[in-house]
């Protein structure tokens, strides 16, 4: 798990890292705000305007944090595996990406490898690969059996 994990980190790291400035800031601001009113102001309507900018700062954060899981939804996923013979292996020099063919019994997917894996790979391998879901991007090949 640690290793699935250490992945999505290593290529979402940007993201996640301008995610928690936006809550740092929000919160320290917020807190901040709070004890002002709390210190100084200590009637009604401040409370009121305090409650309505925390609404809307909550709502912010809410669409962000939404937003980033949007576009990263392996985050909220269990890794994936999958045990089966490579059938097949290609570039596509159109997006610069290396493709897997992997079958499983009746059932054949499609997973985006790095260029490692590729080139150490044969047609007819037996592997295991742990993968995003999402993304099929593999995070950990082990070869169980070759025809070498």
């Amino acid at each position: 798990m640690l290793e699935y994990y250490g992945y999505l980190w290593s290529t979402t790291w940007p993201n996640l890292v301008v995610l928690l400035l936006i809550w740092g800031i929000v919160v320290s601001r917020m807190v901040l705000k709070s004890v002002g009113t709390w210190r100084y102001t200590r009637d009604a309507w401040g409370f009121t305007v305090l409650t309505g900018k925390s609404l809307i700062w909550i709502m912010v954060l809410g669409i962000y944090t939404d937003l980033l899981f949007f576009s990263q939804p392996d985050w909220l996923s269990q890794p994936s595996f999958i045990q089966g013979s490579v059938q097949g292996k290609a570039y596509d020099s159109g997006s610069r990406l290396y493709l897997l063919d992997i079958r499983n019994g009746t059932e054949q997917k499609q997973f985006y490898i790095d260029q490692n894996v590729y080139e150490r790979l044969k047609l007819e391998d037996q592997v295991k690969l742990m993968y995003l879901p999402s993304r099929r991007e593999v995070v950990r090949c082990e070869l169980i059996g070759s025809l070498r």
